[in-house]
């Protein structure tokens, strides 16, 4: 049979594909997948061998315009193949031609994959945002052209081949660790634009591939945050692979979430105290032989070392990966307490993109922040397209219950600060004893204000916001938000 093969559903929004073993295949764009036989893997998480459901299916995303790729590889090993359940799986998804395709597969065993082409809102609200989103607008050298993935072979590798073995040894290692019910920690460092956040995923996938039930990521990195918008720091259980863009995994609440308020380090003791908490609360509510996957800030030098030096203080891990693309760019110098046979260098210059197409502009990292907000909120439109957001019905915050948190550097006078919040994003916090306060304009019917420094408290965030308007005749204020906050005990701090 040929390497790859395609074939038409009964459902048009559906196709199988057929691939050989041993391929290996990038695919930009997004889908769905799932794996109907054979031994493949996406992005190093192994694909279980499941029936045709809705709810089988994963999500993957790869847009073109952020440039790497998801890899789809296929292994030699099927010795757990069964032809006649893949024939039954078969004729579920498509009923017209399975014993067609039956016929083509023989007593070959290739990995058989069925992709639905249905974006969800957040992909759909983002590519139609910016163009040429999720695949390059002058595609020539493709396998398959569906609507919004495309697959090819430019042999993309997160890393090169000869630090896979170094890395499986590693992650076996931590693997004995867990079997001992030890609590371990990861910590991949990287410049900016080394791959560090795709090297993060990566790690996440191959833990759950390889036994564990207990994956955590403590994410640092208040620039480009992986399960929050910008500006916190968090940590989250990861239950399923990641094999999408941030904005395509928000979580519409946080339990374990501090809010920064910046995307880059400007309040240091702030910063590590939050880092500490969170590391704490994972030691504290994480089950024995759990991972802690570190997401560190794309920072290697002056603050960034010591940002670095203080999370390998307080963590200790039991890994560390440093990911560069360029021979000459500083490098972390690692503390004296670290045992060097504990880290693995992987020099990752190594992605050319798609061959014969022309590069194309990077996104900026203003822009992906936006976009990541975007993803947050998509689960409130009615339509995949940002215009919609009008639409969506606010909550209504009565002035006596609300509390607005200024940053000193934006302080305005009282009699502006409505017009200063008006269509803002806002973190929303759980209210803090610790935090002085008083009433706006000195009068009662009026909402409380704090004005937040370097020596204000740190505030536990479970969500976000945007401020649609302020009735200062109904002392209300309108907040649109995924958050149900008729479930709050209390309401929050703004």
């Amino acid at each position: 049979m040929s390497e790859v093969l395609r074939y038409e559903c009964r459902d048009q929004n559906l196709e199988i594909l057929i691939v050989k073993p041993g391929e290996r295949l990038s695919i930009y764009g997004s889908c769905s997948i799932l794996c109907l036989a054979g031994n493949a893997s996406i992005n190093d998480f192994v694909l279980p061998t499941v029936s045709w459901e809705p709810s089988n299916f994963i999500k993957i995303s790869a847009p073109q315009r952020m440039d790497v790729p998801v890899i789809l590889q296929v292994s030699n090993d099927c010795s757990a193949y069964k032809h006649a359940r893949l024939k039954f799986r078969l004729k579920a998804v498509a009923p017209n031609n399975y014993e067609t395709i039956m016929e083509g597969i023989g007593t070959t065993q290739p990995a058989v994959f069925v992709l639905s082409k249905i974006l969800d809102i957040a992909e759909g609200t983002i590519s139609g945002a910016i163009s040429n989103f999720l695949i390059h607008c002058s595609i020539q050298k493709q396998i398959i052209l569906p609507p919004h993935f495309f697959i090819c072979r430019d042999d993309f590798r997160i890393f090169p081949q000869e630090q896979e073995s170094q890395l499986k040894a590693h992650i076996n290692r931590l693997s004995r660790l867990r079997s001992d019910g030890q609590k371990t920690s990861i910590l991949p460092i990287g410049h900016k634009g080394a791959g560090k956040s795709n090297l993060m995923r990566n790690l996440v996938n191959r833990c759950l591939s390889n036994g564990y039930d207990h994956v955590y990521v403590l994410d640092c990195d208040i620039g480009q945050s992986e399960f929050t918008p910008s500006g916190c720091l968090s940590l989250t259980k990861v239950t399923s692979p990641i094999l999408d863009k941030p904005y395509g995994h928000q979580k519409k609440t946080f339990e374990n979430s501090y809010f920064y308020g910046d995307n880059t380090v400007t309040k240091l003791p702030l910063y590590l105290d939050i880092f500490e908490r969170l590391f704490n609360k994972f030691k504290l509510i994480s089950e024995p032989g759990s991972v802690c996957i570190i997401n560190s800030m794309g920072w290697v030098v002056d603050v960034g070392a010591d940002i670095l030096d203080s999370i390998t203080k307080v963590a200790e891990p039991d890994l560390f990966i440093e990911i560069f693309r360029d021979q000459t760019e500083y490098r972390y110098n690692f503390l004296e307490q670290v045992d060097r046979n504990n880290v693995i260098e992987i020099f990752a210059n190594n992605s050319l993109g798609v061959i014969g197409l022309p590069n194309q502009k990077r996104l900026p990292a203003a822009l992906i922040r936006d976009l990541t907000v975007a993803g947050y909120f998509s689960s409130l439109l009615p339509r995949p397209t940002i215009a919609s957001f009008s639409t969506v019905a606010p909550y209504k915050l009565k002035f006596q219950n609300v509390t607005i948190c200024v940053p000193v550097d934006l302080l305005v006078e009282d009699s502006h600060i409505f017009s200063s919040i008006n269509t803002q994003l806002v973190a929303l916090c759980v209210k803090n004893i610790d935090l002085k306060t008083r009433k706006l304009c000195g009068k009662a019917d009026m909402p409380l204000i704090s004005v937040v420094d370097e020596n204000s408290p740190s505030l536990q965030c479970f969500g976000f916001g945007i401020i649609r308007g302020v009735n200062v005749e109904e002392r209300s204020v309108y907040v649109v938000t995924p958050v149900d906050l008729l479930k709050l005990e209390e309401p929050p701090l703004l």
